[in-house]
């Protein structure tokens, strides 16, 4: 495991662009990487690799969807305006629809349904985790964690509601990490 004082720190664009499969994005608000050419240009290299299957992204909606929304979001953006707020969700909400229009079988948009606990990043096997904080520094700037797990094992363990037996405390550990994306994406259906 790798642990380092901000995101950037992870170097998420590269990993971007090296996606072979999947990427997942659980992190509320996309602004800061739909801003960033580096992150906007990985993206895009995964997508248009032709063996990449997936991106997943769960992202919050408007201020008024579910009751947890708004305190939520207070933390999440803590001393920034309601208003530059809902316009950052504006802007993620566009960003993404775009995305999913020129990648319609690749890219799948899943509006949060529950609470967010974590940001999290998901690419191939590599699991990016932050967390979020009433703070005036946003979760960009906390700590970041960075393992490396069997990412589809793992979300088959939480489509099937089992984890086995043998399970050790790192794979234990990852799952929570995956397993909070797998129900994100199932709330989102309404089938929480």
């Amino acid at each position: 495991m790798k642990l380092v004082c901000g995101v950037g720190e992870l170097g998420i664009p590269a990993m971007l662009a090296k996606a072979e499969h999947r990427i997942v994005f659980h992190a509320a608000v996309y602004g800061p990487f739909l801003k960033s050419k580096p992150h906007i240009q990985g993206l895009e290299k995964a997508l248009s690799r032709p063996g990449f299957s997936r991106l997943d992204v769960i992202a919050v909606q408007s201020a008024d969807e579910n009751r947890w929304t708004d305190p939520f979001l207070n933390a999440l953006r803590f001393g920034i305006s309601r208003q530059s707020v809902a316009d950052e969700l504006d802007y993620s909400r566009s960003f993404l629809g775009e995305l999913a229009g020129r990648y319609p079988d690749k890219v799948n948009v899943y509006p949060a349904g529950n609470l967010p606990c974590l940001p999290l990043v998901i690419v191939d096997d590599t699991i990016c985790f932050g967390q979020y904080a009433h703070a005036c520094f946003h979760a960009p700037e906390g700590f970041w964690g960075c393992v490396e797990a069997d990412v589809e094992a793992l979300f088959s363990w939480a489509e099937s509601g089992r984890v086995p037996p043998g399970a050790n405390a790192d794979e234990v550990a990852a799952f929570r990490l995956v397993s909070e994306c797998s129900r994100a994406m199932k709330c989102s259906a309404g089938s929480c």
